[in-house]
């Protein structure tokens, strides 16, 4: 396996891939089963854009030249401190719990020591128990809950 951080260049030429992930990791989210692979495909001209702007964090697992797995991140401020936002993680289905989801986190991780940030943070679905458990392993922790409601329009 082989971790590489990713530029503009190779998400074009993996945009298919990276596609793929993204759509598999939105779809799988409980509020957007109604998302499409081509909304998953055009959201890659964000990514590229973003890396062709200097302004994401994205590397990739490699298992030879198949992409299997990829993290997504950026600076974001929020409250009183800027802090790395983890955008996406996704990992295929076959390569889980062979560790490479924490050694993407530890990619961005020194990425963020690197540029002098403190705090990482991300969002997982309350529902999503593996990755919740997944990412306490990795030493994350709760630091708020979202909550929603829906609803009637008449």
């Amino acid at each position: 396996m082989k971790l590489e951080p990713i530029t503009a260049e190779v998400a074009e030429k993996y945009r298919k891939e990276f596609a793929q992930l993204y759509f598999e990791n939105v779809r799988s989210n409980a509020f957007h089963e109604h998302y499409t692979y081509d909304e998953a495909y055009k959201k890659m001209d964000d990514l590229i854009g973003h890396l062709a702007d200097n302004t994401a964090v994205v590397y990739g697992a490699f298992d030879d030249e198949e992409l299997v797995a990829f993290i997504w991140a950026y600076v974001h401020p929020f409250r009183e401190e800027t802090r790395m936002y983890v955008s996406e993680i996704r990992v295929k289905e076959e390569y889980r719990k062979q560790g490479i989801g924490s050694q993407l986190l530890r990619q961005v991780e020194d990425k963020a020591k690197e540029i002098g940030l403190h705090t990482i943070y991300l969002h997982a679905e309350a529902g999503n128990m593996d990755a919740r458990r997944f990412y306490e392993s990795c030493g994350y922790v709760e630091e708020r809950i979202q909550m929603r409601k829906e609803i009637k329009v008449e």
